[in-house]
């Protein structure tokens, strides 16, 4: 198992995200703010999802990077909310 560190790089607001493994997550949060990074465990050729909800003033920027590879670079549009998910 690897151990890779994941993190958000945001101005204001608050997050969750989740690294899911199966269908079946155990439901708990990977980052939750006010934790801008944490380690995470993962398998070398295991495709993974992240699940992340971001809540902000509208036009926040936000970066979502594991090990140093960006995975997710957005911002926050006019609800003030923004959710998603990838494939890591």
């Amino acid at each position: 198992m690897l151990e890779k560190q994941l993190s958000i790089e945001i101005a204001k607001g608050t997050w969750m995200l989740d690294v899911v493994a199966e269908s079946n997550d155990d439901g708990v949060y990977d980052l939750v703010y006010p934790k801008k990074e944490t380690l995470v465990h993962v398998k070398e050729d295991h495709m993974y999802g992240l699940e992340y909800n971001i809540s902000a003033p509208e036009g926040t920027t936000f970066k979502i990077i594991l090990d140093g590879e960006l995975l997710l670079d957005g911002r926050v549009g006019d609800t003030g909310i923004c959710r998603g998910s990838c494939v890591i």
